[in-house]
């Protein structure tokens, strides 16, 4: 497995806008150890193959995919993400790349009413994924699909009727540990249970202190993040280390992409934190390697 990472380390969800420019982007990550990393936000990299793939091969570096975000309830956006995620796959078959993921868009969704979606919206969903996939697979890529916290596809049992209601050989599934263990799911049982559709992997970990005072509170879930439910891959409630025996059991191969979201206030640098999950990650399957 190669362990990759993605620019929302450095707080880029956006194209623009950003306290850093993907080639300064690109220099810390290869300085914290990493060789490979998702594409960000488009339009964040260069979107010219040949820019991109020069600058990635000066630093020994290649990108394994792109994660993109979209209002997939809403019918009417379908040739917003037939276009881009044209665009984005084009690209990514361009410069070497395996996998293309898809996620709701949370922003899509009223505060008081996050990831309510009724049938006309979640048909929406399943149709505009399955679209994407399509575009994906045309291009010689893997597709996978990415549940998120505040969307209509966070909860185990969402999580499995997408995968009930689209096919196994199309759409696949980025499973986030973070993302599935807020609402104290276990993404080492859940991996076990739909290893045939994941093929695809998003490594992050939940303060568990912090994640009562969430759900007891109902503190929402964008405060959540700014504030650092999000910790350190050794950090967290998660077991990393029995979660990443469970990939090699079963054979993964996938992309292993390392993500914590920049939270506000953490006392360490984007750079001491991308260091040190890779450490602890590297040193991981270094010790399974030997066993």
């Amino acid at each position: 497995m190669n362990i990759a990472i993605a620019p929302c380390c450095w707080g880029v969800y956006w194209p623009e806008g950003n306290e850093i420019n993907w080639t300064d982007y690109l220099d810390r990550i290869k300085a914290a150890g990493y060789r490979h990393t998702e594409l960000g936000p488009y339009g964040f990299f260069a979107t010219d193959p040949e820019v991109l793939s020069s600058e990635l091969g000066s630093r020994g570096l290649s990108v394994v995919a792109a994660a993109h975000v979209h209002t997939l309830a809403d019918p009417a956006s379908w040739p917003v993400l037939k276009e881009k995620t044209q665009a984005i796959c084009r690209l990514l078959s361009a410069i070497g790349a395996t996998h293309f993921i898809l996620m709701d868009e949370s922003e899509f969704y009223p505060k008081d009413r996050m990831g309510v979606v009724d049938e006309a919206g979640w048909r929406s969903v399943v149709e505009q994924t399955t679209g994407a996939a399509c575009i994906a697979r045309s291009h010689g890529l893997e597709f996978s699909f990415h549940p998120h916290v505040g969307t209509c596809v966070e909860l185990e049992p969402q999580i499995e009727r997408l995968l009930a209601e689209t096919e196994p050989g199309l759409v696949g599934l980025c499973l986030d540990t973070g993302h599935h263990a807020y609402w104290k799911a276990d993404p080492t049982d859940f991996l076990v249970r739909h290893r045939d559709r994941i093929n695809a992997i998003h490594l992050k970990n939940v303060d568990g202190a912090y994640r009562e005072r969430v759900l007891a509170e109902g503190i929402h879930s964008d405060r959540a993040f700014e504030e650092g439910i999000m910790t350190d891959l050794d950090r967290g409630v998660v077991d990393i280390a029995a979660f990443v025996d469970a990939l090699r059991q079963t054979g993964y191969d996938g992309p292993l992409v390392v993500e914590q979201d920049l939270a506000r206030g953490h006392r360490d640098t984007p750079e001491t934190i991308a260091e040190r999950n890779f450490r602890f990650v590297s040193e991981l399957l270094a010790e399974r390697a030997k066993a």
